[in-house]
């Protein structure tokens, strides 16, 4: 099924690192902690994809229907969680309510036991980016949903999906972490597209036009995790317009210039700024084959604003990639 859907601190605690046990070139959703030393079984990443969250119990279960939903579109990512042996679904549960406080989340639905309702399968082994494989099996009568968005004007939505695994065919690679009674949790997270279109793609012929005006040229379709300065696959588009942009213009050379907002410390925010640069000269002179001699890269941090840092909109503008001739 497609369903889009402060206790004491010393035992009842996220970590924010990651650990070994996690399938490979899995992650966390930015900005939200873990349940203590969980792992993930089950990861997407981001792909632009719509998803019908749930605001009441359901009305039939295929496809599926609420009482009350919202369909919501953007940057669809999925993780699957399970929890250490012994932790309790409702343990993992209350842990995830203090992670919506922490964020400042608006509640939209909450189901626990007590509530009517049996919301399916949703608990899946994640194959590949494309492909959802087996469905773990899951005691329905341990399952609890907990929905919600952030507060911006284009605002982040968050499924949480919680239960304990029951019985059924387990994938070879999880046997040995994979439990009766061991509790596990599904994340969805649907963040907005990171700027309106118009703004996220820029052409070569737009580059060209911008540097012989200006000198210079802000991209926003160049993308990072939170935090992170490797540049993920959908910035792809936009790199190969900058590399078809070199082609055409055999003597022009870049400064690839990286820019932040004002949230942190200034002097990491300037390393940040610096390491994502250097990612993108990477990437071009990698995969994309503009010469290395072409190309430098430096960091502006938030020292370099063309917005004001006091709203999301104006930090959006701010978190950029410029290209500078020189």
């Amino acid at each position: 099924m497609n369903l889009l859907y402060r206790a004491p601190l010393l035992c009842l605690i996220f970590a924010l690192h990651t650990i070994a046990a996690d399938i490979p070139d899995s992650k966390d959703p930015p900005g939200m902690k873990r349940y203590e030393g969980s792992e993930i079984i089950g990861y997407r990443g981001p792909k632009f994809d719509e998803f019908l969250l749930p605001l009441a119990a359901p009305s039939q279960l295929s496809p599926p229907a609420y009482g009350k939903s919202l369909k919501v579109e953007g940057l669809v990512s999925r993780y699957t969680y399970i929890a250490p042996t012994g932790r309790s679904a409702t343990e993992l549960f209350r842990n995830y309510k203090l992670e919506f406080q922490r964020l400042g989340l608006t509640t939209l639905y909450e189901k626990g036991t007590a509530d009517k309702g049996w919301f399916g399968p949703t608990l899946s082994q994640i194959s590949d980016e494309d492909q959802i494989g087996q469905i773990l099996a899951y005691n329905e009568a341990q399952e609890r949903l907990l929905v919600g968005r952030s507060k911006d004007p284009k605002p982040t939505y968050y499924y949480v999906f919680v239960t304990v695994y029951k019985d059924g065919v387990i994938p070879h690679h999880l046997e040995n972490v994979v439990q009766k009674d061991r509790a596990i949790a599904q994340l969805v997270v649907i963040a907005p597209e990171h700027m309106e279109e118009k703004m996220t793609f820029v052409n070569a012929d737009e580059m060209s036009h911008s540097l012989a005006d200006a000198g210079k040229v802000a991209l926003y379709g160049i993308y990072f995790d939170t935090d992170k300065d490797g540049v993920r696959p959908d910035s792809r588009p936009t790199l190969q317009e900058i590399a078809k942009l070199m082609a055409a213009n055999v003597q022009l050379k870049l400064h690839i210039v990286g820019h932040t907002d004002n949230q942190g410390k200034p002097d990491y925010n300037l390393d940040l700024s610096r390491r994502r640069a250097a990612s993108v000269v990477r990437e071009l002179t990698s995969k994309y084959g503009v010469a290395a001699a072409r190309l430098d890269s430096f960091g502006c941090g938030l020292y370099a604003p063309v917005a004001s840092n006091g709203s999301e909109e104006g930090r959006a503008k701010n978190r950029r990639v410029e290209l500078v001739s020189w």
